[in-house]
């Protein structure tokens, strides 16, 4: 796309025809003309060189050229164009590299109706016509101004300069004068120094000079200084070579002979003298009748003054984009003179105007998320200027990025939602540069959502498992209530009534499989209870507590598979206490460590406080020490009754126990 778009630059060539298409030089895709056999063509060296010679003999530079025009012009500073000068022809001047410009620039970043100049009685107006570069006044941008002598004004690569003449030759006088001035003052300065000088020496000679005498200035000699030839003939008639510092005096000529004579040739003079007087006299009228400003405009059509104000409002409204407004005002322009847009200003602003419209759609299309839309939208928008490429990039950028910002922020939205499904589709969408983000963010989710799915089958299962024990608990409650006759009955010793309130509770409940199952179980319970506890009393009647420990502790069994509560399985507790003391004390007696150690610790157990059974407890501990040391002591002689005594002492001390522990490690070693 080219530099130099202007959508007021007029058609030049051919390119200007009403019924041609739109200037391609607005959006910078002008080409060089082609012949009918696809080959650019060349002009000729004649040509080249006549155009140029034409293009200067318009300007200023050569001696020959006609100066009508106001007292200024335009020099071009840097550029192609650098050394070149243009003088104003009228009171307008169109600066461009169009051929039909007044001054015609070859730097093709210039539109080619790039500015204009125009003089008034307020001086030199400069009126920038619509380029897309623009116009700038020592180096400020500017659309319109007055300029000023020596302003300089760069359009393009080109730096141009304003003279104006007259106001060239008032700096240039004062530059003399200025200058007469200095050499007047250093030669006063000089002349002071050297009658100073002069003063000085004779003062030092002591004479009677008097160095204010006019004929020792050196100024006043070389005024009344002699020729040589003189010098020469006053040497010569006075025969005495004059001194230095005497004065020369000139002697006075004489008149001319017809100053003498009095002939014709005094009165041919005085005529002379007179017609050159009237002449001048006349010219100094002529001059004080001449006006002193520029001839007036001839009048002009102000439709033709309106259509080309329209046409200017127009180039402003498209250089601020306002390309509708542009379009309106060349159609009003138009009509006040057909022919008014001769430069397709128009037809471009119009194409420039679809292309606006399009990239609207284009936004709104964005703003909907219509990310595709808008691409195939911006496919298919014209081209248009350099100005509307660089739009249309930023929408492509835009387009782009806002997409991957939608596309993000879909992710995130099935992420947060924990929808896996969705944010497995979308992970090809997301930008590469963030997928391996994004994707461990998914692995994180299914991880987490894999672990909630086993934190609630657990769950779940406890709850079944808390459900199922609600619902034991209540079903061991129902039964328990089902035959809470049988066990007032077995509590009060009246076993055979309580077998017989069984068969009462199966009648009552027929159905209930549970029910017959418990009935069953404490018909067979009951009666083998009644035998044990029976058993265990008699012996303990007869004082043998030693015998009683058996059938007690049967009878502590059966009453807790019985499961009923009350106070006499508190009661064989005691009972089971004092004959496995009494028991175990028999067995510590009789040596039998090992019965005598399970006895005293169900003693314990049934009857924490009980001392007797900890003192029986203190003494097996004893015991088993010295079995122990035996057990030692004879492992090398014999094995066989060192590893039966180790064996009792494993199964006699207490658990965590020194004794325990060393005796395993010597059974351990001692067996293959």
């Amino acid at each position: 796309m080219s530099s130099d778009e202007d959508f007021a630059a007029p058609p030049s060539g051919d390119e200007g025809q009403p019924d041609g298409p739109a200037n391609p030089e607005l959006y910078g895709d002008a080409e060089p003309p082609r012949s009918r056999t696809d080959e650019t063509r060349v002009a000729s060296v004649s040509d080249v060189r006549e155009e140029s010679r034409r293009r200067h003999e318009e300007e200023d530079d050569n001696a020959d050229a006609t100066r009508a025009g106001p007292p200024v012009q335009m020099l071009v500073l840097a550029g192609p164009d650098r050394g070149r000068k243009k003088r104003f022809q009228g009171v307008r001047m169109v600066v461009g590299r169009g051929k039909d410009c007044d001054f015609v620039l070859d730097d093709q970043s210039v539109s080619r109706r790039h500015l204009e100049l125009i003089y008034g009685q307020g001086g030199v107006a400069m009126r920038d016509l619509g380029s897309i570069s623009g116009t700038q006044v020592n180096d400020q941008r500017v659309d319109e101004c007055t300029l000023k002598h020596g302003d300089e004004i760069a359009i393009g690569k080109t730096r141009l300069r304003f003279v104006d003449e007259a106001e060239q030759i008032k700096e240039l006088r004062e530059q003399a004068e200025a200058r007469e001035a200095e050499e007047k003052r250093e030669r006063e300065e000089a002349a002071k120094d050297r009658d100073e000088a002069r003063k000085a020496a004779g003062a030092s000679r002591g004479t009677d000079v008097d160095p204010n005498d006019p004929r020792l200035n050196e100024a006043t000699n070389a005024n009344y200084r002699m020729p040589d030839e003189l010098k020469e003939k006053n040497r010569d008639a006075s025969g005495v070579k004059k001194g230095k510092g005497a004065i020369a005096i000139p002697r006075p000529r004489p008149p001319p002979r017809s100053a003498v004579t009095g002939g014709g040739g005094n009165s041919k003079a005085k005529l002379l003298i007179g017609v050159g007087g009237g002449v001048v006299v006349l010219l100094m009228l002529g001059l004080m009748l001449i006006p002193s400003g520029p001839p007036p405009p001839p009048p002009v059509d102000p439709n033709v003054e309106r259509s080309k104000l329209l046409m200017q409002k127009a180039r402003e409204a498209v250089r601020s984009d306002d390309f509708a407004g542009a379009v309106k005002l060349v159609e009003e322009a138009e009509k006040l003179r057909p022919g008014a847009d001769d430069e397709g200003l128009g037809k471009a602003a119009a194409k420039e105007l679809v292309v606006q419209q399009s990239f609207q759609a284009v936004r709104e299309l964005i703003d909907a998320n219509d990310f595709e839309g808008a691409r195939q939208k911006l496919s298919e928008t014209p081209q248009g200027t350099a100005k509307t490429d660089d739009v249309r990039r930023k929408l492509e950028q835009e387009v782009k990025t806002k997409d991957e910002l939608w596309r993000i922020q879909k992710m995130e939205e099935a992420l947060t939602a924990r929808d896996v499904a969705t944010a497995q589709s979308l992970l090809e969408q997301v930008p590469e540069l963030n997928r391996p983000a994004y994707s461990q963010k998914l692995q994180d989710l299914q991880a987490e959502l894999a672990k909630e799915a086993r934190d609630s089958a657990v769950r779940d299962r406890a709850s079944r498992e808390r459900n199922e024990e609600r619902a034991k608990e209540e079903r061991k409650r129902f039964i328990a209530e089902a035959f809470t006759d049988v066990e007032r009955r077995f509590n009060g010793g009246d076993y055979q009534r309580a077998v017989l309130e069984c068969d009462r509770v199966v009648e009552k409940y027929k159905a209930d499989k549970d029910v017959k199952d418990r009935s069953r179980q404490l018909k067979t319970l009951i009666p083998q209870f009644q035998r044990a506890l029976d058993d265990a009393q008699k012996k303990l009647a007869s004082n043998a507590l030693e015998s009683a420990s058996k059938p007690l502790r049967r009878a502590a069994e059966l009453y807790r598979q019985i499961g009923f509560d009350g106070s006499l399985g508190r009661t064989l507790d005691e009972q089971l206490a004092s004959a496995a003391l009494a028991a175990g004390q028999a067995a510590l007696k009789k040596g039998d460590l090992a019965a005598a150690g399970s006895n005293f610790r169900e003693a314990l157990r049934l009857n924490p406080g009980d001392r007797r059974a900890r003192d029986g407890l203190d003494d097996l501990s004893k015991k088993v020490e010295e079995l122990y040391m035996r057990a030692y002591i004879e492992r090398d002689r014999d094995p066989r009754s060192a590893a039966e005594k180790f064996k009792i002492v494993i199964e006699t001390a207490p658990e965590g126990s020194d004794t325990k522990r060393k005796a395993e490690m010597f059974l351990s070693e001692m067996q293959p």
